[in-house]
């Protein structure tokens, strides 16, 4: 699984540095865009883990195939955050010697990044954020290119997550699940009948409505591995089937939903609710969340849906 079109068009034409370089036609092992139109190419004439293979070297962190992880991560890295390459980054470069940014810095502390990603987890490697590996810092450096252009303050925010150590930040394994995470996927890859929130749900009025279930204690605050829960009512259960719906949006979005009344076995979701839940009562959420945060989205949640999903 790779980003979507317009991600991926968003990522390739920054228009203050070349993220991906063009490359000559033939490249099969290089950081370039030529390589990984090779291996697209080859992926629509494969099939099974040969495909996924070639789609894996086609996408934006090149699959260690289209240059190595580290290469991507560097060539980023010395783009993105410097004010060198980058106009719109306003911090300090992550490597530099001299105010000039160091590729060989760079490749020495990412030589001593993990390269394993969470087992469990829905996401392919190359889209996880999360986990201390380069792959997690390379996503954040990717999300940095696509809302930089539109949101300066974004070149900072991931280059922060993007960084060599990150104790209590993204790219390490003490994080736990969040909402944010949920409700990038549950607002873009949800809608019309798949939709868990109100048409043009706001992401922070999301973000701040889940904070309130999760307080209310329908769903478990666990630590890092539980990214890769299926099937309990966790924040990683909740997030790790979510990461599935650019796949099937009909099948996951259902089985993703963070209302109680959809738990198995009342409805489709997977993330099921312990033995002693709390009542079935849709208006607790709804309460706790405006108590809690006191958001004038979350209020408009309860309005708006109230005990609605029983009919979907």
């Amino acid at each position: 699984m790779v980003h979507d079109e317009a991600f991926c068009n968003a990522y390739c034409q920054h228009p203050s540095f070349t993220v991906v370089p063009t490359g000559t036609a033939g490249d099969t092992a290089n950081n370039t865009l030529a390589c990984r139109i090779h291996h697209a190419v080859q992926a629509g004439t494969t099939s099974g883990a040969t495909r996924e293979a070639h789609c894996a070297a086609a996408a934006l962190g090149g699959g260690d195939v289209c240059g190595s992880f580290c290469d991507v991560y560097c060539e980023l890295a010395l783009n993105v955050c410097t004010t060198t390459h980058n106009p719109g980054f306003a911090g300090s470069s992550l490597f530099s010697s001299g105010g000039t940014p160091s590729m060989s810095e760079c490749q020495s502390a990412c030589a001593g990044y993990p390269e394993s990603v969470l087992a469990g987890v829905s996401q392919t490697d190359q889209v996880f954020g999360y986990g201390g590996s380069v792959q997690c810092r390379n996503h954040h450096l990717q999300a940095a290119v696509v809302e930089g252009q539109d949101q300066a303050s974004a070149y900072a925010l991931h280059c922060g997550h993007a960084s060599p150590v990150s104790a209590s930040d993204l790219c390490s394994d003490i994080v736990e699940p969040n909402v944010i995470n949920y409700c990038v996927y549950a607002l873009k890859h949800c809608e019309g009948a798949n939709a868990l929130f109100p048409a043009a749900t706001a992401h922070g009025d999301c973000v701040a409505f889940m904070n309130g279930v999760v307080a209310s204690g329908d769903y478990r605050q666990d630590g890092f591995a539980s990214f890769a829960d299926s099937d309990t009512n966790s924040l990683g259960c909740l997030n790790n089937i979510i990461g599935l719906t650019p796949i099937d949006a009909n099948t996951w979005c259902a089985k993703g939903d963070w209302d109680r009344t959809q738990w198995v076995p009342v409805g489709a979701a997977v993330c099921a609710a312990p033995s002693a839940a709390l009542p079935l009562d849709d208006s607790l959420p709804w309460i706790l969340g405006g108590m809690l945060l006191v958001s004038a989205g979350a209020l408009r949640f309860a309005a708006s849906r109230g005990t609605g999903n029983a009919s979907r």
